[in-house]
C-alpha cells in the first residue's frame, strides 16, 4: 500500500526502452572498434577475443530484453559485469606486456572508470559503492603487481599511473556524494507526496498523477471516484482521534486491496479518498465503487466499529482538466450524501 511518487511501471518501461536503444548501439560500436583495430593491425589479444564476445553479449541481451526473457535489472547487471571484466582483463594485459610502464595509460584505459557511474546508476548506493571500491582495489593491485615484480616505469608512465588512480578515487568520492544527495532528494520527495497516516499518495501527488493520466487518456476511459466516510466525525467524537486514525488506515488498506495494478488511491482530504481508475468507463467505475463500498461496509473495520462510504463517480470527457473532472465527481458525491449516504452516485 506504500505509495511511490515515481510510477514504478512507467520508470521500468523507460529503462527498458533505454536498454533497447543503447544495447544495439553498443553492439555496433564494439564491432566497429574491433573492425577498425583489425584493419589497422592494432588488435591486442584481449581485444581480439573479448570485443566480439562483448558485441555478442549486447546483441543477446537486446533479444532477451525485447522478448522479456530477462528483466531490466538483470540485463543491466549482465552488461555491467561484461564491461567490468573486459576492463580488468585489458588492465592485466597492459601490465603483463609492460606497456603501461613504458607509455602510461592509453585511450582504452579512459573507459575504466565508466564502471563507477554505471554501478551507481544500476545498483543501490551501498551496493554500488562496495562494488566500485572492490573493482578499484582489484585494478590497483593489478597495476602495482608489475612494479612489485621488478617493472620500472618511466617518469611519463609514473605520472600517468598516479593520475589515473587518484582520478578514480575522486570519481568514487564524487559519485558517492551525488548518490547520497539523490537518496535524500527521493526521501524528501516521498515525504512531500505521501500521506503520513495511511502511506497513500497525498492530494499533491494525486493531482500530479491525474494530470499526467489525462494528458494521454481517451475520453470515457479514465474514471475518478471520490469516496467519503459517512458520519466520520461521530467516530472521532465517540472513540477519540487515535481510534479514528486506525479506522482511516484500515479503510485505506481495504480500498487499496480491491484496486488493480495501475489504479491509484489518494487520501484527498480528512476522511475523503480519490480513486483514479484508468481504462475504466462509467459503468465499470460504478461497479468498482460498489465493490469498494462492500469491502469497507460488510465487516467492522476496528473492533466493533463499522463505517460506510458514499461515492461520486465521473469519467473523463473531451476538454476535461483535472479540476473539471474532480468537480463533477465531487458534485456526484454531494448528491450521494444528500440522498442518504452509503450509496454511489454518477455524474449528471
Amino acid at each position: 500500500m506504500a505509495f511511490s511518487p515515481v510510477d514504478p511501471a512507467a520508470f521500468e518501461a523507460s529503462r527498458r526502452r533505454t536498454g533497447l536503444l543503447l544495447l544495439p548501439l553498443a553492439a555496433m560500436a564494439i564491432a566497429g572498434a574491433w573492425l577498425l583495430s583489425y584493419v589497422n593491425h592494432s588488435l591486442n589479444p584481449v581485444d581480439r577475443w573479448f570485443l566480439p564476445l562483448l558485441s555478442l553479449e549486447a546483441v543477446g541481451l537486446t533479444v532477451l530484453l525485447y522478448f522479456r526473457r530477462l528483466g531490466v535489472r538483470e540485463v543491466e547487471a549482465s552488461a555491467l559485469g561484461g564491461l567490468g571484466l573486459y576492463q580488468l582483463l585489458m588492465l592485466l594485459y597492459l601490465v603483463v606486456s609492460g606497456e603501461v610502464y613504458r607509455d602510461g595509460f592509453g585511450a582504452t584505459s579512459l573507459w575504466y572508470p565508466l564502471i563507477f557511474p554505471l554501478a551507481f546508476l544500476v545498483l543501490p548506493r551501498e551496493q554500488a559503492l562496495r562494488l566500485s571500491v572492490a573493482y578499484y582495489l582489484l585494478g590497483l593491485v593489478i597495476g602495482l603487481a608489475g612494479m612489485a615484480l621488478g617493472a620500472v616505469p618511466t617518469l611519463k608512465a609514473l605520472n600517468s599511473f598516479v593520475q589515473f588512480y587518484v582520478v578514480c578515487v575522486a570519481y568514487l568520492v564524487l559519485l558517492d556524494i551525488y548518490a547520497r544527495v539523490r537518496e535524500q532528494y527521493f526521501v524528501m520527495r516521498h515525504m512531500a507526496h505521501t500521506d503520513p497516516l495511511t502511506g497513500l499518495a497525498n492530494r499533491r501527488a494525486g493531482r500530479e498523477r491525474l494530470e499526467h493520466a489525462l494528458g494521454r487518456a481517451q475520453p470515457g476511459r479514465v474514471a475518478v471516484l471520490l469516496a467519503d466516510l459517512d458520519h466520520f466525525k461521530e467516530v472521532n467524537d465517540r472513540y477519540g482521534h487515535p481510534v479514528g486514525d486506525q479506522v482511516l488506515r484500515e479503510v485505506a488498506f481495504r480500498l487499496d486491496q480491491e484496486l488493480r495494478e495501475g489504479d491509484l488511491l489518494v487520501r484527498w482530504g480528512g476522511e475523503e479518498f480519490l480513486i483514479l481508475a484508468q481504462g475504466t468507463d462509467l459503468e465499470q467505475a460504478q461497479h468498482l465503487a460498489q465493490r469498494l463500498g462492500r469491502a469497507v461496509q460488510d465487516e467492522p473495520v476496528v473492533g466493533t466499529i463499522g463505517v460506510s462510504l458514499s461515492f461520486g463517480v465521473a469519467v473523463f470527457r473531451p476538454g476535461d482538466s483535472a479540476e473539471t473532472l474532480v468537480e463533477r465527481a465531487d458534485r456526484a458525491l454531494y448528491r450521494a450524501k444528500h440522498l442518504g449516504r452509503r450509496r454511489v452516485e454518477l455524474e449528471a
